[in-house]
């Protein structure tokens, strides 16, 4: 792997939000290294990444938040009061509940959207924030009117947000990622005799130049044509433990603008893990995954380098119970995949991912696949889909003629299942594992 470029102090910048950072990453700015010791320093109080107003307009009277303010006032809390406030201020999740600290309805809901963890609103891209994207569940899908709305009303936030706020970019060294093309992961035997068929290395991200040394994020990436999959995405922790929020993967092409994730899947993402002096065994206390621990990301081309931004990188928080690690899919979720996905997808597990093939196992592991209590191999079908646009996802797209070159299986109308039949099985669980999220 390559070691990163060293950015000199002298570029180290402060930029007015996360987005801001996204902006200046398309005018292809150098990205910001932090030493352990400035981290530290500029770390000190940093609880986010949006300060000023955080209770609905009583500190910030920018321009933009006053149209912000207005937007919500007028066009979105209509919607939330009538549409989502039955179940969502008395029942879980909470997200419409009354601020204690806030008198006036409008800006109580408000600062509730704004705060809520774990987040229902995403500033920094707020076309995947969960109150547009989460789609029929126990109450009703959202219109297109209503969306239209409600989008405003976020993309207001975002530029009141750019307005207000100033944050530091926590960034590790840029890598090449090593490309695994068969084998289980960690086995090399293969990479330097040519046997593409046992070369599945272990990718290792170091924190040390974000500021957390000892500690790093581990994957493994394969080429799915121009794009790049990642499985076994872990973070493991060293002597001061890790509390991690909103990692940001990001592609540098050799000539032209950074590629960040475009639709930011992680921006809900928080680890607390334990420190550890001791061998890290994961999962465990001190090793998660970062969210599903698998991802397609469409547009990332695997001979790009790869770095990491985060929102907030420090030790362990003492004071914050660690997080039992995955689990799988939710409950309702995993009964519909049992019911609906596991006929249709036997003989997935049978031809190749059941481990007859191992690049095709590694990708996805249905090895599992014959029990009805573990739930982690729902998990693995689960990490190939795309909750925003679900008719995108890789495991709709895969088994379908004339989408994914690099899957070499095919179901066709005349095939067990048919293609359509299998897609049909899997939108129905999809949709149930939504309502879940």
């Amino acid at each position: 792997m390559l070691a990163g470029i060293n950015a000199p102090k002298a570029n180290m910048k402060t930029l007015k939000s996360r987005r801001a950072m996204l902006d200046t990453l398309m005018r292809h700015l150098d990205m910001v290294r932090l030493s352990a010791g400035i981290t530290a320093a500029l770390l000190i109080g940093c609880t986010g990444l949006i300060s000023g107003d955080e209770g609905g307009g009583g500190g910030n009277t920018s321009p933009q938040a006053a149209i912000a303010l207005q937007k919500f006032t007028t066009d979105a809390y209509p919607i939330f009061s009538t549409v989502c406030a039955t179940c969502h201020v008395g029942m879980e999740p909470k997200f419409l509940a009354a601020a204690p600290t806030i008198s006036d309805p409008v800006a109580t809901m408000r600062a509730t959207l704004l705060g809520f963890d774990p987040a229902v609103v995403n500033l920094e891209a707020p076309e995947s924030s969960r109150v547009l994207t989460k789609g029929a569940h126990s109450g009703p899908a959202l219109n297109a009117i209503q969306s239209a709305a409600l989008l405003g009303w976020l993309q207001a936030e975002k530029d009141a947000a750019g307005a207000a706020a100033t944050t530091v970019i926590i960034t590790t060294d840029k890598i090449t990622p090593l490309l695994c093309t068969g084998g289980i992961a960690g086995d090399i035997a293969g990479c330097t005799t040519g046997d593409a068929s046992h070369c599945c290395p272990i990718n290792v991200v170091t924190l040390d130049s974000a500021g957390m040394p000892g500690a790093e994020v581990d994957f493994v990436a394969q080429p799915l044509s121009s794009d790049l999959y990642m499985s076994d995405i872990y973070v493991k922790a060293s002597s001061a433990g890790v509390y991690m929020a909103h990692p940001l993967f990001v592609s540098w092409p050799v000539t032209g603008d950074p590629i960040p994730d475009t639709i930011d899947r992680f921006f809900a993402v928080k680890l607390n893990l334990a420190a550890t002096t001791a061998a890290v065994s994961c999962p465990g206390p001190s090793c998660d995954h970062i969210g599903a621990g698998a991802a397609a990301f469409v547009g990332f081309p695997p001979q790009n380098r790869l770095s990491i931004t985060f929102k907030v990188l420090e030790a362990s928080h003492p004071d914050t119970t660690v997080p039992v690690a995955s689990a799988g899919c939710g409950t309702l979720g995993f009964a519909s995949f049992l019911s609906a996905v596991k006929p249709d997808i036997q003989p997935c597990a049978t031809m190749c991912h059941g481990g007859s093939n191992a690049g095709a196992k590694n990708a996805m592991d249905l090895s599992g696949l014959a029990s009805t209590t573990n739930n982690n191999t729902c998990l693995q079908v689960r990490a190939h889909v795309n909750f925003q646009t679900v008719a995108q996802s890789g495991v709709l797209l895969a088994p379908q003629a004339g989408q994914d070159a690099a899957h070499p299986f095919k179901l066709a109308a005349g095939s067990t299942p048919t293609i359509a039949d299998f897609q049909t099985k899997l939108n129905t669980w999809i949709s149930v594992e939504a309502s879940e999220q």
